[in-house]
Formats: C-alpha cells, structure tokens, sequence
C-alpha cells in the first residue's frame, strides 16, 4: 500500500515535467520566431535608412537646381527689363509712341 502513493507521486511528477517540457519547447519555438522577426525589423529599419540618405541627397541636389534656376529667372527678369527700356526708348526716339 505505501507503494502505491509514491508510484502516484512519481507519475504526477513525471507528467508534470512533461507538460514542463512541451510549454518549454513551445517558447522556445516563439522565441526563434521572435528573433526571426527582430532580424527581419531591423533589416527594415536598414533599408528604411538607406532610403531616407538618399531621398536626403536627391533633395539637396533638388534644392541646389532650384536656387540656380531661381537666380537664372532674376537675372533673365533683369535683362528684360533692361531690353524693355531700351525698347522704349527706341519707340520714342522713332516716333512710334507718343510721349
């Protein structure tokens, strides 16, 4: 009879450690897959990096373009000015406008 409880004991144990097992072996299966994931994220966050250097660069070259057709316009904008009055004074000076 005093077998009996012990061998009980040792079953629930044993049964015990193999549910212990299983739920270790299940973690350990989502922590592999919560790695693979991290890898994968950082990866991302490398691409997502890299794009971001270069939309960064394509906008400075973009920015500088900009500035140079800007001061190309305010010196063309200048010039016709400068043509406009020429011509105005051309047209008076021919008699084609009245002053």
């Amino acid at each position: 009879m005093t077998h009996e409880p012990e061998s009980h004991t040792l079953r629930l144990l044993r049964e015990i450690r193999s549910e212990m097992r299983d739920g270790f072996a299940e973690l350990r299966g989502q922590i592999v897959e919560m790695k693979a994931e991290i890898v994968d994220m950082q990866a991302g966050d490398e691409r997502r990096d890299i794009a971001i250097a270069a939309i960064s660069a394509d906008l400075k070259i973009a920015k500088h373009l900009l500035e140079q057709v800007h001061d190309t316009q305010k010196n063309q904008g200048a010039r016709l000015n400068a043509i406009d009055g020429r011509l105005a004074l051309i047209e008076k000076h021919v008699g084609m406008v009245q002053a």
